[in-house]
C-alpha cells in the first residue's frame, strides 16, 4: 500500500524526514508511471485500421408506439429488481426510473435508446469490479443516463481467466481488436463504442462518474455521433484519465463527431492526465469539442517516469504556464482561466496528508468517500523542492518530456494541425469559462468597465 511506505513517526529527525519526503515522491510518481503504463502500451499498440464492413442495414421504419416507464428497485416493489432486467425488457424511447440503492451490476445496454434515470445520484448507484475490459458498471451506445452514480472499483484481483470458446465467442465481435489486447486492460467505468451509436446521440446528466482503474468515461465515437456531459463529476482514481476518446478504425462508421463537457468538474487524483485523445483514422473523422464552465482538478508530477514520449501534445507544458502565471504573462498571451491559481505547489506535508487521504479513500470503496480529498481546481504539482529546502538526492525533472495534462495520440505518432496537435479535433468558439486554458476557445471575453475577466495573473485585479 501507498501509505506503508511513508514513516508515520512525527519524531523524527532531519534526515529521516528527508528520507520521508524523497520516498514519498518516489510512491506517487512510480505509482503513477505503473499505472500509466496501460496507456502507454495502448499508444504503442493501436489496432491497425480493417478493411470497411458492409454497412449495417439501414434503419427500417418502426410502428409509432407509447414510451414505458419502468421502476427499478431492489426490494422487489417496483417492475424490475436489477438495472439489466429493465434493460433487456425495454424498448427504444422507454424510460428506466432508478429506485435507491447499491445495484452491483454490469449493464449492457447495446441496440436500444433509452432513458435511464435515478432518484438521486448520491443514493442510485450502480457499481462494478472493473478487474477486466469487459465489465464496465455501464456499456451504453445510445440515450440519456442522468442522476446516477457510475462506481467502476477495483478489487485488486488478478485478470479473469477465459476458456478457448470464450475467447473465440469474444473475438468474433470485434473488430479490429482482440482479447489478447483488451486482456491488457482494466475496464472503465462507462464505456461508449458501438456502432448503433452512428447518427445517434448519448447523453449524462448530473451523473457521477468514478473509475478506480482505467479511465472514468471511454469512449469510440462514430460519425454524426454526439456525447455529451452536463453538470457531472468526473473522477479518476486510477492509472487512467477521466476522459478517454478516439475515433472509429473503419471507413464505414466514420464521420464528424462532436463531444460536449458542460458545467462538469474533472478531477485526476493519480493519473497525470486529465483527458486523453487518440486519432486513428484522420483522413475520414473529425471532433468537434465544446468545453463550457467546467472546473479541472489536475495533477502534475516533477518526475519524468510518470509522463509519456509518445504524447504529442503542442499546448504551452505546466513548466511554461507557471512561468507565465508567476511572470503576469498568461493575460498578455491571451489565455484565461477559471481557477484563482492555475498551476500551484503541494508543500512536503500536504502531500504527505494528500497520500494518506487516497489510500484511505481506496480502501473504503465508498463513492462519498473519494469525492472528499481536497485536490483545487488548477493543476497542482508534486514532488518539488519547496524554496528553502535542503534536500539531498531530490527528484527534479530531465527536461526530456513535456509535462502536459492532456494527452495527445496520432497515428503517425507526430503532431497534427488540430486542436493541441491532434490530427482531427477542433475547439468550437462556445467554449469558455474552463480552468484550463486550451479548453477555452474564447480566453479574454470582453466585459464591462470595471468587471474583471474570468482569468489574469495580473495581481493589481484583487485576486
Amino acid at each position: 500500500m501507498l501509505v506503508r511506505q511513508i514513516d508515520r513517526d512525527n519524531r523524527i529527525n532531519k534526515k529521516d524526514r528527508r528520507k520521508r519526503f524523497i520516498g514519498a515522491i518516489c510512491v506517487l510518481a512510480a505509482a503513477a508511471g505503473i499505472l500509466t503504463a496501460g496507456v502507454k502500451a495502448a499508444a504503442a499498440e493501436l489496432p491497425r485500421p480493417v478493411p470497411s464492413p458492409a454497412r449495417t442495414q439501414e434503419r427500417a421504419p418502426q410502428r409509432v408506439r407509447t414510451a414505458r416507464q419502468y421502476i427499478i428497485a431492489q426490494d422487489g416493489t417496483g417492475d424490475f429488481a436489477t438495472i439489466q432486467e429493465g434493460v433487456d425488457n425495454a424498448s427504444n424511447g422507454d424510460t428506466l426510473i432508478i429506485y435507491p440503492g447499491i445495484y452491483n451490476e454490469a449493464v449492457q445496454v447495446i441496440g436500444k435508446e433509452l432513458n435511464i434515470t435515478g432518484i438521486s445520484r448520491d443514493l442510485c448507484i450502480l457499481q462494478y469490479d472493473t478487474i477486466s475490459y469487459r465489465t464496465a458498471p455501464l456499456t451504453v451506445a445510445a440515450g440519456r443516463i442522468s442522476n446516477l452514480t457510475l462506481y467502476g472499483r477495483s478489487s485488486g484481483a488478478g485478470q479473469v481467466v477465459l476458456t478457448e470458446e470464450e475467447i473465440a465467442k469474444i473475438n468474433s465481435e470485434l473488430v479490429g481488436d482482440s482479447w489478447d489486447r483488451q486482456k491488457n486492460y482494466r475496464g472503465y467505468a462507462v464505456h461508449i463504442d458501438s456502432d448503433f451509436l452512428y447518427g445517434r446521440t448519448v447523453s449524462f446528466e448530473n451523473c457521477r462518474i468514478i473509475s478506480e482503474n482505467n479511465h472514468a468515461a471511454g469512449i469510440g465515437t462514430r460519425g454524426k455521433s454526439a456525447v455529451r456531459f452536463e453538470n457531472c463529476e468526473l473522477v479518476s482514481m486510477g492509472g487512467g484519465s477521466c476522459i478517454f476518446m478516439h475515433d472509429p478504425i473503419t471507413e464505414e462508421m466514420s464521420g464528424e463527431a462532436s463531444l460536449t463537457v458542460k458545467d462538469c468538474t474533472m478531477a485526476s487524483y493519480l493519473c497525470p492526465y486529465v483527458m486523453t485523445f487518440q486519432s486513428y483514422l484522420p483522413e475520414y473523422n473529425s471532433f468537434a469539442l465544446t468545453f463550457q464552465n467546467t472546473r479541472v482538478s489536475a495533477v502534475e508530477y516533477a518526475y519524468d517516469g510518470s509522463y509519456i514520449p509518445m504524447n504529442v501534445n503542442t499546448f504551452f507544458d505546466v513548466d511554461t504556464l507557471a512561468a507565465l502565471e508567476k511572470a503576469g504573462g498568461l493575460r498578455l498571451a491571451g489565455l484565461s482561466s477559471s481557477a484563482p491559481e492555475l498551476v500551484h505547489r503541494m508543500t512536503t506535508e500536504d502531500m504527505i496528508t494528500y497520500v494518506e487521504e487516497l489510500e484511505k479513500a481506496l480502501a473504503t470503496g465508498n463513492a462519498a468517500s473519494v469525492v472528499t480529498i481536497d485536490l483545487p481546481e488548477g493543476i497542482t504539482r508534486i514532488g518539488y523542492i519547496e524554496d528553502g529546502q535542503d534536500i539531498e538526492d531530490a527528484i527534479v525533472p530531465s527536461g526530456l518530456l513535456k509535462h502536459q495534462v492532456i494527452a495527445i495520440y496520432n497515428r503517425s505518432n507526430q503532431p497534427g494541425n488540430g486542436w493541441c496537435g491532434l490530427d482531427n479535433a477542433y475547439l468550437t468558439p462556445d467554449s469558455y469559462g474552463n480552468t484550463l486554458v486550451e479548453m477555452n476557445a474564447v480566453t479574454v471575453p470582453s466585459t464591462a468597465d470595471g468587471v474583471q475577466t474570468l482569468y489574469s495573473s495580473d495581481p493589481a485585479d484583487g485576486r
